[in-house]
């Protein structure tokens, strides 16, 4: 079950060069924020963006829907449960390893599921882990969110 809905917007950008590609075919995030900082836990109405940048030298994001190689982990640090997502359908025309790839991604989480822990229900917080893996399943380094809290 998933604990998550998320949506993805994801705006991308070829990198226009005539110079040959060195950038890693590790895939790299940075600039991972939240907005808010706080939300009412199980409530229908709150929502938590998750935001972040990503490049990849060999321009080989966006797994087969269709199996369980997820694009984007986002793992709950409290409970280490890992939650796996896909990235939108990348064009073919713009997925070019002499160029590489890179954008920015916005994740949209559901208060609804985010729920305080039982010994917790006054004031809880939640970190949250990203990393995203490409085709070859390169996993690119970890950021770790600042702490959302979650209100009763």
């Amino acid at each position: 079950m998933r604990y998550f809905t998320a949506l993805a917007f994801l705006s991308v950008l070829a990198l226009a060069s005539c110079r040959k590609n060195n950038a890693s075919k590790i895939p790299h995030i940075s600039t991972l924020s939240i907005a808010p900082d706080s939300i009412i836990g199980g409530s229908s109405g709150d929502t938590v963006y998750l935001s972040f940048h990503f490049t990849d030298g060999d321009a080989d994001l966006g797994n087969n829907q269709n199996t369980t190689n997820y694009d984007i982990y986002i793992k709950d640090l409290r409970t280490n449960t890992v939650t796996g997502y896909f990235f939108p359908s990348i064009p073919s025309q713009i997925e070019d390893p002499n160029v590489g790839l890179e954008g920015d991604c916005r994740i949209k989480l559901l208060a609804a599921f985010i729920i305080p822990r039982p010994d917790h229900l006054l004031l809880d917080t939640v970190r949250y882990e990203v990393y995203i893996k490409d085709k070859a399943q390169n996993e690119s380094n970890h950021l770790t969110t600042p702490n959302i809290i979650i209100l009763p």
